[in-house]
């Protein structure tokens, strides 16, 4: 490959790896040849995104000088060159891969703990208790299957605070464990201290929206 050769000339142009005379002479060949100013020019763009983060840097007032001398058409040139050529584009892609700032690393989310309440739900006969736990973040209630009314009749959950008034919460499942979302109002009016009971009522519930059979557990809400 020689001097001449317009890949490797233009190449090693564009990439900075002349010097001298030799950047000298590559550079009059710019202006008197277009097809070689041309391969100059897209080498440029094809190692531009290499070079977008660093800042441009003037050429030395000699080149100017070098550039008045008489071109030196050919002359005999050691393979070295492709070999710097090579060496240096790989340097300046290891360099780009390194040094080019990746993207932002993503936020964290903050996960916000859950309040938590529960009640001691004590049944009327002291036989045994169930916990009944609200998620007050979410709404969700679970209680687990205690079996309170008999066949026939529906368990229904009521809410006494201060007032002494009950409110109606839901039904509990006849099966198993009894889960409900509870309403936002129903969330602002549970606190602590608040009693939660079950009374036995006809199936769907009580007909009046109070209680109109016996009560057959209860316990107050604390904070858990």
């Amino acid at each position: 490959m020689t001097t001449d050769d317009p890949d490797m000339t233009a190449a090693e142009l564009a990439i900075g790896l002349l010097e001298g005379e030799e950047r000298a002479a590559a550079l009059r060949r710019v202006l008197a040849d277009p097809a070689f100013a041309r391969e100059v020019e897209s080498w440029r763009n094809r190692l531009a995104g290499l070079f977008d983060d660093y800042r441009e840097v003037a050429a030395p007032d000699a080149v100017a000088v070098r550039l008045a001398a008489p071109v030196e058409t050919s002359r005999p040139r050691s393979a070295w060159p492709i070999l710097a050529l090579a060496t240096a584009l790989a340097a300046a892609v290891a360099l780009f891969v390194v040094v080019r700032p990746g993207p932002a690393p993503l936020p964290i989310p903050v996960v916000q703990p859950h309040r938590m309440m529960v009640a001691s739900l004590m049944m009327t006969d002291k036989s045994t208790s169930v916990a009944a736990l609200v998620d007050m973040t979410t709404g969700e209630m679970s209680i687990p299957d205690a079996d309170m009314a008999p066949d026939g009749k529906s368990a229904e959950l009521w809410m006494i605070g201060d007032d002494g008034v009950p409110k109606a919460m839901g039904l509990l499942a006849a099966q198993g464990a009894s889960r409900m979302t509870l309403t936002s109002d129903q969330r602002r009016q549970l606190a602590a201290g608040v009693t939660l009971a079950v009374s036995v009522e006809p199936i769907g519930g009580s007909p009046t929206g109070k209680p109109t059979g016996p009560v057959v557990a209860a316990g107050k809400l604390s904070v858990a």
